[in-house]
């Protein structure tokens, strides 16, 4: 079982929700959030004093567990959605997950997360 952090556009956000809906990946936590990957990115003219390099930009972070055998899937998904070849396409962060229980049912492992 693994834990998968996608760190994605908030404006790509709701195309990448419905391919992951559609490819039958419907479980996920989502957060705004703010970020920077390594360059700082030119976002805003100042009349006085020209380009002003913002450190932090907005995103969104989408948190899935899933089983070990769908996440390569699950990946290929959200590249394909989110892949430009520009700096700022996000990342994705696979972690591994010791134990899953569902607390209504007591459900463990990947019981827990289907």
């Amino acid at each position: 079982m693994k834990e998968v952090m996608i760190i994605l556009r908030p404006k790509m956000y709701f195309k990448t929700k419905k391919a992951l809906v559609e490819a039958g990946f419907h479980s996920m936590t989502v957060k705004e959030i703010i970020g920077r990957g390594k360059k700082p990115i030119q976002y805003d003219m100042d009349k006085e004093n020209g380009p002003i390099k913002h450190r932090l930009v907005a995103k969104r972070l989408i948190e899935m567990y899933v089983r070990d055998a769908d996440v390569d899937f699950l990946i290929e998904t959200v590249v394909k959605i989110n892949q430009t070849n520009h700096a700022g396409d996000g990342k994705i962060f696979v972690l591994p997950v010791k134990e899953a229980i569902r607390i209504r049912t007591n459900e463990k492992g990947n019981e827990a997360i289907i």
